[in-house]
């Protein structure tokens, strides 16, 4: 049976939010508009596609994933790589190019997709402002923007992007608020006002704290830079030439129906024991592991969540979330020359000093007695936040506050159905609203990369477009 398009028929979907995920669904639901398509973006920056991670001008900021494989399309990893190197740019696929080249490319594909979809009959705006609230209402729903503005959308999605950081709990007499503490080094001037020779503290040892090490280092800032984190773990690098696994190399089909997270473990050592034994390594077991490890996720117990987030992600993460080589070979000379030091241990404290300096009092890792470091800035740089309940932006405590939001137990984001709906507090899905983002790290795990977006994006605009279908 064929189906048929009812060229009377309209849908009008608005999506919050113009970082990636948000430009990807409007790429998705663009590439192969239809009439009666009404498309609005509500993004308060001029630039779509870019959000935080890439709207950076520093070309020590470099992507994660070979340029190669970075495709918006699924089925065409090497879009990104094609669009580069159609501009004239000396890039090959397994280069790890400056970020702020994939923030360009997804905004110029975004632009091609909507000239060629507002030939075919469909509409797509960018609309500059911030969302306070989103309401049921009729039409379906009504969208007040921060300058009194009201919009009427069929559909909503919510493609807000990472939680600001939550910070650590401080004792002592200065607080993260205060002259010299960074809370968000990517909304504030992390390294504003900083003498040459200063010496900072970044709270973090992960790939938050890598590109505030290039920051600052590009900035022009010489002094010394401590690094303080639960295990002192720096991410790992990729291979020069990152490879995909080999074929077949697909390990978790051993695990059967046993799933306890100790099973788990004992089985990700023998399969790297395994893959080094066969000339491959761990990189290979990690990736051969990606596809899978919503499935995992979602089957481990809550308990079993938890003492993985409590014991093994940090491991986890220093494998999975990998350094390109060259941003790895300048954190090993800086470690080398003293200007970099990693520290094992928890931040108990932070006094100011007669001299106008940061007294950090920390614990090292395994010992009772406390240390005291001196700095003249301290930077939290833990990584985004995901706890719902803590977030202070007005469109998320909006919609959790009316009962519509509903966050995980372990705070890592929201709870949405198979369709990406947003499950409300009477365990409901959202009729017509919809979330694509790093929140739903919360049931998915693999949720924060280009990779996996492009996959949700792809297919929230394929269920959407069929609204238009009779």
């Amino acid at each position: 049976m064929t189906t048929s398009v009812n060229p009377g028929r309209r849908l009008s979907v608005a999506i919050i939010g113009g970082g990636f995920s948000g430009a990807a669904v409007a790429f998705h639901l663009l590439r192969e508009a239809r009439p009666g398509l009404e498309l609005t973006l509500v993004e308060p920056a001029a630039q779509l596609g870019r959000g935080l991670a890439y709207a950076t001008p520093s070309d020590s900021h470099v992507l994660n994933v070979p340029a190669g494989r970075l495709g918006l399309d699924p089925a065409h990893e090497a879009g990104f790589i094609d669009w580069l190197q159609a501009q004239g740019l000396p890039f090959a696929a397994p280069d790890f190019v400056p970020r702020r080249w994939l923030g360009a490319y997804v905004a110029s594909e975004l632009e091609r997709v909507a000239a060629q979809a507002g030939a075919a009959g469909a509409v797509f705006r960018h609309v500059r402002a911030a969302v306070e609230s989103v309401v049921r209402n009729r039409p379906p729903y009504e969208l007040l923007l921060a300058d009194g503005t009201r919009l009427a959308a069929d559909h909503v999605v919510l493609a807000t992007g990472h939680l600001p950081p939550n910070p650590p709990a401080l004792a002592g007499g200065v607080r993260w608020c205060d002259a010299g503490m960074v809370t968000d080094p990517w909304r504030g001037a992390a390294a504003a006002d900083l003498a040459p020779d200063a010496e900072v503290l970044l709270v973090g040892s992960g790939l938050s704290a890598v590109d505030v090490v290039a920051q600052l280092r590009d900035g022009g800032h010489r002094g010394r830079i401590h690094l303080l984190s639960r295990r002192g773990l720096l991410p790992q690098p990729h291979r020069v030439h990152e490879a995909r696994p080999p074929v077949g190399l697909q390990p978790v089909a051993e695990l059967g129906d046993e799933l306890r997270l100790r099973r788990i473990v004992a089985a990700v050592h023998g399969w790297i024991a395994e893959a080094e034994a066969a000339g491959a390594n761990w990189r290979d077991v990690m990736a051969s592991l990606r596809p899978w490890t919503p499935h995992l996720w979602q089957r481990l117990s809550v308990r079993d969540r938890r003492q993985f987030l409590r014991h093994l992600q940090p491991f986890w993460d220093t494998h999975r979330h990998r350094v390109a080589p060259a941003v790895h070979e300048r954190l090993q000379a800086l470690l080398a020359s003293g200007a970099l030091r990693v520290h094992a241990g928890r931040l108990r404290a932070v006094e100011r000093r007669a001299d106008g300096r940061l007294g950090v009092t920390w614990r090292a890792r395994g010992a009772a007695d406390e240390r005291v470091l001196v700095v003249d800035r301290v930077i939290n740089c833990t990584g985004p936040g995901g706890d719902l309940a803590r977030a202070a932006d007005p469109l998320q405590a909006s919609l959790r506050g009316a009962g519509v939001l509903s966050a995980d137990v372990l705070g890592l984001g929201l709870l949405v159905d198979a369709a990406l709906r947003p499950i409300d507090a009477s365990g409901v899905p959202a009729e017509g609203l919809h979330y694509v983002g790093p929140l739903l790290k919360a049931q998915r795990w693999e949720a924060i990369a280009v990779p996996e977006l492009r996959v949700h994006a792809r297919d929230l605009a394929l269920r959407l477009r069929a609204h238009l279908d009779v």
